[in-house]
């Protein structure tokens, strides 16, 4: 009787250990971003499927980083990075734009009711939610256009004084005096 139970239970830690084995998350079914590197479509990654994600992740670093070292010496020099950042934020920026212009609507503008449908936003207590669109809506218009938001947004992230929007020749282009560098803390003024 004792060794029944020895070896089944020895059966029970060998499935189970087994089974861990198998890596699955939530209910077991492979995420969909997974799903097209099971070809055999057992609906597990094993080894041969793991290393032609390897793969695939090594050639595109190899791309990210050719696309980058501009001038092909196989080195990425300060002003490549800089370049290949201003890139990147330029692409941000265009995307954050889409998504407005998505939010807005035809008249390029959101209205207390469409920044309340924002996922996020919509889970916001009232107080909170009008707050901060109190202070998004800086002309106190009752709408905020993608200036007053990617204004407030920039400073948020940054501490810095703001970009023009994309493409420029947006309102508040004609400040006065120079602007430090991207990136440069502002000096403030002592009274």
């Amino acid at each position: 009787m004792k060794s029944k139970f020895t070896v089944i239970a020895a059966i029970v830690v060998t499935c189970s250990y087994a089974q861990a084995g198998d890596r699955s998350i939530g209910d077991g079914t492979l995420p969909e971003f997974l799903q097209h590197f099971d070809n055999n479509e057992d609906g597990k990654i094993d080894e041969e499927e793991r290393q032609a994600i390897r793969d695939l992740r090594a050639k595109m670093r190899e791309e990210r980083r050719n696309s980058i070292d501009t001038d092909g010496d196989g080195e990425i020099s300060r002003d490549e990075i800089e370049v290949a950042r201003e890139a990147l934020r330029d692409r941000i920026e265009e995307r954050r734009l889409e998504k407005f212009n998505e939010i807005a609507g035809e008249d390029s503008l959101i209205s207390e009711e469409e920044y309340a449908t924002i996922p996020g936003v919509d889970r916001l207590p009232d107080m909170i939610r009008n707050a901060i669109f109190a202070r998004l809506d800086t002309d106190e218009s009752s709408d905020i256009s993608s200036e007053e938001f990617f204004h407030r947004l920039r400073r948020h992230n940054h501490g810095t004084p703001p970009r023009p929007p994309h493409g420029g020749g947006g309102e508040g282009d004609e400040e006065e005096g120079p602007r430090p560098p991207w990136g440069a803390r502002p000096q403030r003024l002592h009274r």
